[in-house]
């Protein structure tokens, strides 16, 4: 059998290795003149690059995104897996390529066909006659070269991939979710805090009022504390429209048509309760095969090989055998059982180039998708990479900001001691509160960027998804051990 076996050593190199995938998977495939295009091969990094602190080597959880800590974070990347309709297309696709596989077998079954023929009064050379003749027929290639047997085989690989596709979409779909989820958090937390410091601005700004009516404040404090005021409602009205988006993306995501029922569906845990997953790096040489999209693209190669395969043996005879039998009655001399066998040998004489140039399309497509494969692994290993290192930079900066926080807490509470005892005017506390609430913003946003960095992590690593151990071509009923 020896699709399947071409495609078992492909999938258990790159399950076992980091060297290139279809170097050490399907060398033992490729006949003839089935090279690669130079420097379309990838070989997996011996390790990340320095500076991560992440753990390497550790298997992820299938289910990462509970780590978060969330029940209802955990109930809505069920209903995305459920209802989102880009999953939907994508499972839809993978039924439309096996009915492009079990089409692609029933032309090397044979074709039975019926036949039913009658003449009820008829005349030939003077005589009256009635006819009929009820049989049928059957025809069948013998595809002597495996011209057909290689387009099975491509469109069998076809579904592989398009399998491997929907993970890749359900993949990046849960990711998706918990990015959007995560952002919606930080920006009600952050609505939070602009409306907590609106309220004191507008209690700041009633006392700056009153002692301006005393006489012991000047009119540009109380332009000041009215100016803080108004950048808060500005920023909290900005906070509500950002919200709202956020809502109706997340809406998007679960397959939804936005409406208000979504902001009671996703009161989840604030920000600052959501837990953060271990930052897990894996293998380098594993990720060529724990990554449905490379998956994908390693199918297309094999694919691609079947097809040019099958676009070789077009240059070969073909061989049909149309044998045919039935009953034929009536008042003419032929009646009783008719049997034919017959059959045909074609070969192609001249095409005007034709085969040729299919033959040249499928090597090109092939080439491409050996291209494709590098660009994926390519992009696959940045991804990893980055998150990697934003994980370990953002950890870094939120402890900053943490340190930074605290102290622009201190001084504003220190300002207003002293604006209490006429040490500092206004502006000082002024100055001292819209650092406080900066930093306090930020901190928000870099929190949420360090779990935002962490479903990235997951996704780009394959989330712990690994093809299943039998997936294996599906035999045909001509193919040998």
């Amino acid at each position: 059998m020896r699709g399947a076996s071409c495609f078992a050593r492909y999938l258990s190199a790159g399950l076992s290795t980091g060297l290139c995938l279809f170097s050490l998977g399907m060398t033992g495939c490729q006949e003839g003149d089935f090279i690669l295009p130079e420097h379309s091969t990838v070989v997996a990094p011996a390790q990340w690059r320095a500076g991560d602190s992440a753990k390497t080597g550790v298997g992820l959880d299938p289910q990462w995104w509970e780590q978060f800590g969330d029940p209802v974070l955990a109930k809505l990347v069920a209903t995305a897996l459920d209802n989102n309709p880009d999953l939907a297309l994508a499972a839809e696709r993978v039924m439309q390529a096996r009915a492009q596989m079990r089409l692609a077998l029933s032309a090397q079954l044979p074709h039975i066909d019926g036949q039913a023929l009658g003449v009820g009064n008829g005349r030939l050379f003077g005589s009256n006659f009635n006819q009929y003749i009820l049989g049928g027929g059957l025809t069948f290639d013998f595809d002597l070269f495996g011209k057909l047997r290689e387009q099975t085989r491509a469109a069998r690989v076809q579904t592989l991939a398009s399998a491997a596709n929907r993970e890749a979409v359900r993949l990046a779909l849960i990711g998706d979710t918990v990015r959007a989820y995560v952002s919606l958090q930080a920006s009600r937390t952050a609505l939070d805090v602009l409306q907590r410091t609106l309220i004191v601005r507008q209690n700041e700004l009633t006392r700056v009022k009153h002692q301006l009516t005393t006489g012991y404040e000047k009119i540009s404090s109380f332009d000041q504390a009215s100016a803080l005021v108004s950048d808060a409602q500005s920023q909290i009205e900005s906070t509500h429209l950002q919200i709202t988006q956020q809502e109706d993306a997340l809406a998007a995501l679960l397959g939804e048509i936005p409406s208000d029922e979504i902001a009671t569906m996703t009161q989840g845990k604030p920000l600052a309760a959501l837990m953060l997953p271990p930052a897990l790096a894996p293998v380098p040489a594993r990720l060529l095969a724990n990554r449905p999209d490379l998956i994908e693209a390693a199918d297309q190669i094999v694919a691609a090989d079947h097809s040019l395969r099958s676009a070789r043996a077009a240059f070969l005879p073909d061989i049909t055998i149309n044998p045919g039998v039935g009953t034929a009655g009536g008042n003419t001399p032929i009646a009783g059982t008719v049997w034919a066998l017959g059959g045909s040998m074609l070969a192609p004489i001249f095409e005007g180039g034709a085969l040729r140039a299919r033959e040249s399309i499928a090597v090109s497509q092939r080439n491409q998708a050996a291209w494709g494969y590098r660009k994926a692994a390519i992009q696959a290993f940045r991804e990893v990479q980055d998150a990697l290192t934003g994980v370990t930079r953002l950890a870094a900066q939120e402890e900053s900001l943490q340190r930074s926080l605290e102290a622009r807490r201190h001084t504003l509470e220190d300002a207003r001691k002293e604006l209490a005892t006429g040490y500092v005017n206004y502006f000082d506390v002024a100055n001292a509160e819209t650092a406080a609430l900066s930093a306090e913003l930020q901190t928000v946003q870099v929190r949420a960027s360090r779990l935002a960095e962490i479903a990235t992590l997951y996704q780009a690593a394959g989330g712990g998804w690994t093809p299943p151990k039998d997936v294996l071509p599906l035999p045909t009923h001509d193919d040998r051990s």
